[in-house]
């Protein structure tokens, strides 16, 4: 073996020998990290919101709940029973300083967007805890602790435009997705469309849904929405629903609603004080979370 043979020899077992020490740590972490329990990751979530609503009022940003989480404080005064997630949404203006001054270098609680992390592929913000780390079960490379959505609300020009979102977002989803308890026909379909889709990043895709729900400045037009992640072309409603706010009460706190948010949920829930058949109560995320270090709050 000559002296440049040993040289390469030498540094590739070094290289591997760090690689297997530092797979030995990370699975040691793991093996240590303890699942987060489901009172848990409530009582992570309302922290979240506390500590993002108490920013956006010493700060002068605006914010409302929103989705399930405003559906759940009008009806149940705090979580929906079988839900397990908490939405606010800002207008975009309010939305984009938020996103650009939450993150302080001593707290626990931190804020990811496509304006704050180049690997980030949602085309809106997620506030987490950094103690904590959750892995959505149905989607790679999503890295991020237990968390809520911080929402952007935007002009809307017609329910074209909320189309084409929702059309971007199963594009994005598609090129996200893994096989977790997937049925044959949607692995066929999925790889297919991953084929198609291998010259674009999960961050080009967000990227190109949060260009279009941008296209409209908030304010601008007769209507308004949350279409950077639509749940449907009812999120287009008159921008007076958003002129103001009022209190209503969310798991025992006071929290920021907007002063239309009758019309808002009626638009996207239609009858909304109803409950849904027993069939149809069920969560529809699908994660898990631990605490790093098994550092318990």
């Amino acid at each position: 073996m000559g002296k440049s043979d040993a040289t390469c020899f030498g540094c590739s077992f070094l290289k591997y020998s760090l690689y297997f020490v530092f797979l030995f740590v990370y699975l040691q972490k793991r093996i240590n990290m303890r699942k987060i329990t489901s009172d848990e990751l409530r009582s992570i979530q309302l922290d979240l919101l506390q500590k993002t609503a108490d920013f956006c009022e010493a700060n002068g940003i605006r914010y409302f709940l929103c989705g399930g989480t405003l559906l759940g404080a009008i009806r149940h005064k705090g979580y929906i029973p079988w839900d397990d997630d908490i939405d606010i949404a800002m207008p975009r203006p309010d939305y984009d300083r938020f996103c650009m001054t939450f993150n302080q270098p001593d707290s626990e609680y931190r804020v990811k967007s496509l304006s704050t992390h180049p690997d980030y592929n949602y085309a809106f913000a997620k506030v987490y805890d950094d103690r904590t780390m959750l892995k959505e079960l149905h989607y790679k490379g999503v890295h991020f602790g237990v968390y809520i959505d911080i929402l952007p609300i935007d002009g809307v020009k017609d329910s074209a435009q909320i189309k084409k979102i929702m059309f971007l977002h199963k594009v994005l989803n598609t090129k996200r997705a893994n096989y977790y308890k997937r049925t044959l026909s949607k692995i066929i379909v999925n790889t297919f469309g991953k084929l198609l889709l291998l010259p674009f990043t999960a961050h080009q895709i967000a990227r190109w849904m949060d260009n279009e729900a941008r296209k409209y400045a908030f304010g601008s037009l007769p209507s308004a929405g949350l279409i950077a992640n639509p749940l449907g072309i009812g999120e287009q409603v008159d921008k007076t629903v958003f002129d103001s706010e009022v209190f209503r009460e969310f798991e025992g706190r006071l929290y920021r609603a907007p002063i239309g948010y009758d019309a808002y949920l009626r638009s996207i829930y239609g009858d909304y004080m109803q409950l849904p058949p027993v069939e149809h109560r069920v969560t529809h995320h699908t994660f898990d979370a631990w605490w790093k270090d098994d550092i318990q709050k």
